[in-house]
């Protein structure tokens, strides 16, 4: 009996819809609704990992090229050191250099 009270109230919504095609296409599109609110903080959620992935690769891309730019500014400081060493002993020959273990 409970079974035909559920029908009774079911098809009582169906003709209010306007038929039971339009009453399931309501409830089809309610659903639809529905999940597509549900999936909002997930479309977010993604959005956000997304961005901050993009972020994260941009800052270790501008660390290594800094990191690059030092390694050339120190090799340019070492054959400055090593030719200006080399440049005092051309012009005095006569002084002995070296260092303490000979």
């Amino acid at each position: 009996m409970a079974q035909n009270w559920d029908y009774a109230e079911l098809s009582k919504a169906a003709k209010a819809a306007g038929g039971p095609e339009k009453y399931v296409e309501m409830l089809e599109l309610t659903s639809k609704e529905s999940g597509k609110m549900e999936m909002l903080p997930w479309l977010g959620a993604a959005v956000g990992a997304s961005l901050l992935t993009a972020a994260t690769i941009k800052v270790v891309d501008y660390f290594k090229s800094r990191k690059k730019n030092n390694e050339t500014e120190i090799e340019k400081a070492k054959a400055e050191i090593i030719n200006g060493i080399k440049e005092y002993d051309a012009a005095h020959p006569d002084e002995e250099g070296g260092s303490e273990d000979e």
